[in-house]
């Protein structure tokens, strides 16, 4: 076992199989510390085992890391290695990750591209011969859906055609429009007529799509969430649950969602299982998502490569509630004074009309601050109704969100009641249409 700094450590996402970090592993991980076995790792630092360890020292601040270092022939040894590893313990991939991965290696293997054969591949996976045989037995279906389902991820991202085209290999964008035109066709029959049967290329959307037709919707005006069960836990953290009804009551398939608040990047997980186009942004993303979750202050107006969004989701730091909590800078809104605080929503407010199309529609949640305002009240929601209506805004609806757990200690419900005052325990969530 050796010793590294932590940041020469490289994640490489082309030979890592796990596409996706749980926060809650590194954070119980990040409490631990000294009881985590190395991390392992190749000559040229690259990270072939332990990224939710790697996670949780960079989450402890911790400037060196145990590894081992192993030896790897080239990318494709050093790929095989990881999910080798990852078979062994930890968080198993799925069958369909398996699938996906090996049907991508197997078709490069069979073009000559590597130096791995079969048998190797079918021992790194451990699945059967009749597995790999059922796998591979329709290899162009597969490659194509993988294809499709990557241009339907890019275009999510509110990717251009032409990007788009860059990254999946087109020389132009030309067959990029053609294939989500493709896709919006497949979709729109699925909902339709939801026993429809669909080509094997397609069994990926089915699944997306089966989801959505299987959603049960919060029918009345209190959405109370027994718990929390979102991937990303981060101070003033929301259910992902809020996210889903917003999507379902007030946009339609590849509408655009737009959050500058965007924290733990739920609405970002809420919309691709939505199929919703989604821009968001933060001015301190977290670094486990800063490849998703562009960085961006308010107080600079609004990106200028934003698209019109047909639904807003704020969910800004609460003033005084969250002071502190973000950071310790001015222009953070939970640090303001209130009239800044008002100042600036109401500025983002007002630039965000200039973006939004008539009968486009702004969600935001918050709660009256009380606590950490010497126990008077104060109530943002009525300020903050004032200003959308004086923007040209009609408030549509008022939603009340119970919090799911206990919000104060011992002590301060017995100052409250000393005080003889009646303690929030709710947020509200707020929704405006735009003339």
């Amino acid at each position: 076992m050796e010793t590294r700094n932590i940041g020469n450590i490289i994640i490489n996402d082309e030979l890592y199989p796990r596409d996706r970090i749980e926060q809650d592993k590194v954070i119980e991980y990040s409490q631990c510390i000294s009881l985590l076995p190395p991390i392992e790792i190749n000559q040229d630092n690259i990270l072939i085992d332990g990224a939710h360890r790697y996670w949780a020292h960079k989450r402890a601040n911790q400037e060196k890391i145990n590894v081992v270092v192993t030896k790897t022939i080239d990318d494709d040894d050093l790929f095989l290695k990881a999910i080798e590893a990852n078979s062994q313990h930890g968080i198993a991939l799925d069958n369909r990750t398996k699938k996906k991965l090996v049907v991508r290696l197997y078709s490069k293997l069979l073009s000559g591209e590597v130096k791995y054969d079969v048998d190797r591949l079918k021992k790194s996976f451990s699945i059967p011969d009749s597995t790999f045989s059922d796998w591979t037995k329709q290899l162009n279906e597969e490659l194509e859906s993988q294809r499709l389902e990557k241009i339907l991820d890019l275009h999510l991202q509110c990717k251009t055609q032409q990007q788009i085209a860059d990254e999946v290999g087109f020389e132009t964008h030309k067959p990029v429009g053609t294939k989500l035109t493709e896709i919006q066709r497949i979709i729109d029959g699925m909902f339709q007529n939801p026993n429809s049967e669909f080509g094997t290329k397609y069994q990926f959307l089915r699944e997306k799509v089966n989801k959505l037709l299987e959603f049960k919707p919060m029918l009345y005006n209190i959405w109370n969430i027994s718990s929390i069960s979102n991937d990303y836990k981060y101070y003033g953290n929301i259910p992902v649950e809020f996210l889903h009804n917003l999507l379902y009551y007030y946009t339609e398939p590849f509408d655009i969602v737009y959050d500058p608040f965007a924290g733990g990047g739920i609405t970002i997980d809420a919309c691709k299982k939505w199929l919703r186009k989604y821009y968001v942004s933060d001015r301190k993303p977290i670094e486990l998502r800063s490849n998703e979750i562009k960085n961006w202050d308010i107080k600079d107006g609004l990106p200028k490569d934003l698209p019109s969004p047909k639904l807003v989701f704020l969910d800004p730091p609460y003033w005084k509630q969250a002071e502190n909590q973000y950071s310790s800078d001015k222009e953070d809104l939970a640090n303001m004074s209130i009239e800044d605080f008002y100042s600036s929503i109401g500025m983002l407010i007002k630039n965000l009309k200039q973006k939004m199309k008539s009968g486009s529609y702004i969600a935001l949640i918050i709660q009256s601050t009380q606590w950490k305002n010497n126990l008077k009240l104060e109530d943002h929601q009525y300020e903050i109704q004032r200003m959308f209506r004086e923007l040209g805004f009609e408030f549509e609806q008022r939603i009340i969100c119970p919090y799911s757990t206990e919000q104060y200690i011992a002590q301060q419900v017995e100052k409250a009641k000393e005080n003889k005052i009646c303690l929030q325990i709710y947020r509200d969530l707020l929704i405006f249409r735009k003339r």
